[in-house]
Parts: C-alpha cells; structure tokens; sequence
C-alpha cells in the first residue's frame, strides 16, 4: 500500500511512502504494526524488507512512465536488522539501475533506534547510500534515543514527526512544545520535516502555525493500493478545500 504525503500549503502531491501489508485470510488487511514483530523474531524482516524496496522500485518506474510529469519521491523504511549490514547498498543500486530510476526519487526511512545500535557503521552505511544519490529521513523522531551530537553527523535530508507527538498539538503543552522543537530544529540544520499521522483539521492549522508545511495522514489520503492511487497522482495533488477550513487563492496542485 501507498500513503501519500503533501504540502498543507497547497494539497501538492510530494511524495508517497510505501506501506506493507497482510492479506490475511481471516482477519483481512492488516497494517505492519500486526507482523513486523513476528517477522524480526524469525529472521524474515530482511527479506520482507527486499521485497518491499523492490516492489516500491517497480511501482515508482510505472508512475514515471504513466505520469511523466509528476515529481514525487517514494519513501521506504529500511529496518535495524537491513542497515546493519551493507548488503542494503548493493540493493538500493540493483534496484535503481533495474528499474532505471534516478537516485532523487527513492528517500529511505531510518529509525533513531537503528542509529544507536552501531552509530560508526550505521553512518558509514548511510553515506555509502547518499553516494547514491538517494535522500535519508528518521522517522518517528522522538521516540527514540538519539543525541544532537549524533544527528550532527548523520547525513539525513528529513525528520518525520511521530504521530503520537501530532495527535496532541492543541491538547498537550508538551506535544506542542516537542513538535515545535523539533520543527526548529530541523530548519536549523537544512533539514526537511514531515508530519506523520495528520486526522483533523485542527492539526493541520497547528502545524501550519508551527512551520510545518509537509504532512500525511488519514485526513488527506488513507493507505491505498497503487490503482487506487491514479486519479491523485494525475492530479497532482488534492484541492486544499479537502483538508483546511480556509483556503487562499492557490493555482491547482497540478499546476505546482
């Protein structure tokens, strides 16, 4: 599954991140917070993990081809157990090359919890991946234990705001304060920030308020099969009147 990410500003469509997911035969759909578990207990997360950065890959040189004009780049968790080891260099490469992608259009998805394992070789790894000229983001910044000594030398491109800190802005002083904090932080180092989990309308308005102008969530677009997708990604975007109560005179995400 997909789930896009936009500018609040303007509904532009900015990139998609690509979501695994269970077909069960009893219980359905089920999100990676019902297996991922599982899978690192038994050894499968690096193979699920190929697989899912190969078909991410795939479905990214078929968007190109159907939608030439569109500029989004497609974002992919990469877990501890990938990243330590630099088998996950040679397959970013194989599925660039395969797939005739520029190296712009893949951002990977690193956890803080990955950085402090082997901080040295994990920033060597990652590096070895912007030679490739791929981008880096640490996702659920915050809930993990990494120092600003250490982000200082990590070469990520983005910080994606757990949604557990966004689902309190208006609510909790200190989600706010953390959320605040760490979009400054972000612009202090030239960093991009995304938002995760974005439901109400009301975050919207305190991210905006708060600097943060990337989001994704299940206001603006649930989780949804690559078909599924199309009609947003012809578009370009959705129209700002979906997710904010008032919206500027703004050119259409497509013309973006």
């Amino acid at each position: 599954y997909y789930q896009p990410e936009v500018d609040l500003r303007t509904g532009q469509l900015l990139a998609v991140e690509a979501l695994v997911r269970w077909n069960h035969p009893q219980r359905g759909v089920l999100p990676a917070g019902s297996f991922i578990t599982v899978a690192e207990e038994t050894g499968l997360i690096a193979d699920l993990g190929r697989w899912v950065l190969t078909e991410a890959c795939r479905q990214m040189a078929v968007w190109r081809e159907q939608f030439p004009l569109l500029r989004i780049t497609m974002r992919v968790n990469v877990s501890p157990a990938q990243l330590a080891t630099r088998n996950i260099v040679h397959l970013v490469n194989d599925c660039l090359v395969k797939n005739d992608l520029p190296g712009r259009l893949l951002c990977l998805e690193i956890t803080e919890h990955a950085v402090v394992q082997d901080v040295q070789q994990t920033v060597d790894v990652l590096h070895e991946l912007k030679a490739l000229g791929i981008t880096l983001a640490i996702d659920d910044f915050g809930t993990g234990y990494s120092s600003m000594s250490q982000l200082k030398h990590l070469p990520v491109d983005a910080l994606k705001i757990d949604q557990t800190f966004v689902a309190g802005l208006g609510i909790d002083v200190g989600d706010r304060a953390i959320v605040d904090a760490t979009v400054r932080l972000a612009q202090s180092f030239g960093l991009e920030v995304v938002a995760e989990g974005v439901e109400t309308v009301d975050l919207v308005d305190e991210l905006l308020k708060l600097g943060c102008h990337r989001a994704q969530g299940f206001l603006l677009c649930r989780p949804q099969p690559a078909a599924e997708l199309e009609s947003l990604l012809e578009y370009g975007g959705l129209h700002p009147s979906t997710f904010r109560r008032s919206v500027p005179m703004l050119h259409s995400a497509a013309s973006s």
